[in-house]
């Protein structure tokens, strides 16, 4: 048997390695099962210490119910693991979670190490590295949209040996596959292509866009904004997740810009990890050359997003309607949903 870890990083178009993979029908491979494509939260409730699984934040967004459920999730997906790679045999078996190389699964990725090693030891670990700048910049509105209330670029730092030293010591480097996630360097340009091309699989993804796109600047300083004077992420019950992620998709319709950190505050971020840098660019044996569009709109502050958040007051006002006018409810239902913001406005 064959195994292929993909470790993300965060932020390199894993998800849609994940979608092709859900949906790939190569009957030489097997792909975990799981309640989607996206194995971070198997990852965790299998390999994790089980009285940290309920501050996972896929978890706990859910409430105190849901967290109950735990244990009796966690034997339930070991047995189905259990049954994919009896299924592996003479196979290639793939499990796939940016969440492997977060810094602070060492525990988890120790345990995950152990368990697959004791069904194999053909284990290949596959990790795309994104150049720093780039990396924070979208990591910053990730997080926002997990209810991050703070402006600071220094915190989003990728923490690369953090992330990957770990894995060389566990696997051995000759067995992690580090990329520089860079289109000119990918096989066929794009990272799902470069994938499918380790595992050795023929199929190709028709595709050129990929999955979980960025939002603009004008829908990040939105979100910003409501995450700081509004309500926050609203969480605690069940369907919290899903709730918070119409509501991001609903941003996703405003602007077009991007954005970056101003050169100043990004520099003095850079030099407080240059080690760190200097770690992964031995590693990869290459430089990382900084990613910083030339058309963005340069962010320097917490008040920068603010500022723009209040010009796109009327494109908020506009997408509300358009939110409410969509929605599939009868008239009085929709109508009593007006009512009721015209009452929150009056107060």
């Amino acid at each position: 048997m064959r195994i292929v870890i993909h470790a993300g990083m965060h932020k390199t178009g894993s998800s849609s390695i994940q979608d092709y993979m859900g949906a790939q029908t190569d009957e030489e491979i097997v792909y975990a099962r799981w309640a989607s494509s996206n194995h971070c939260g198997l990852f965790v409730l299998l390999f994790q210490d089980p009285e940290l699984i309920v501050n996972y934040h896929g978890f706990k967004a859910r409430g105190a119910a849901f967290l109950a459920t735990l244990p009796e999730l966690r034997a339930k997906w070991r047995q189905s693991i259990i049954e994919d790679l009896e299924r592996s045999r003479d196979k290639t078996f793939v499990f796939s979670a940016e969440d492997i190389s977060w810094p602070q699964f060492q525990l988890a990725r120790k345990n995950m190490h152990d368990f697959f090693r004791s069904w194999s030891d053909d284990i290949t670990v596959v990790g795309y590295v994104r150049d720093p700048l780039s990396f924070a910049v979208s990591a910053f509105q990730q997080r926002l949209k997990g209810g991050m209330t703070t402006f600071a670029p220094h915190t989003h730092w990728p923490e690369y040996e953090g992330r990957f030293a770990q894995m060389d010591e566990l696997f051995g480097r000759d067995k992690v596959i580090l990329r520089p996630y860079d289109r000119s360097q990918l096989h066929g340009g794009d990272v799902v292509a470069d994938f499918a091309a380790i595992l050795g699989t023929e199929f190709v993804p028709d595709r050129n866009a990929e999955a979980n796109t960025s939002l603009s600047a004008e829908a990040t300083a939105l979100l910003f904004l409501q995450r700081n004077l509004g309500d926050g992420y609203v969480a605690g019950f069940p369907t919290a997740p899903a709730g918070n992620q119409v509501f991001i998709e609903a941003l996703r319709r405003i602007g077009s810009r991007r954005y970056t950190f101003a050169e100043k505050i990004w520099d003095e971020v850079k030099e407080q990890h240059r080690s760190d840098l200097d770690w992964i660019e031995e590693r990869l044996g290459q430089k990382l050359p900084e990613r910083r569009p030339a058309d963005a709109l340069v962010i320097s502050s917490g008040q920068d997003l603010l500022d723009l958040a209040v010009s796109q007051l009327p494109e908020a006002e506009a997408l509300l309607m358009d939110v409410i006018r969509q929605r599939e409810e009868p008239a009085i239902q929709k109508t009593r949903r007006v009512l009721d913001l015209l009452r929150q406005a009056s107060y």
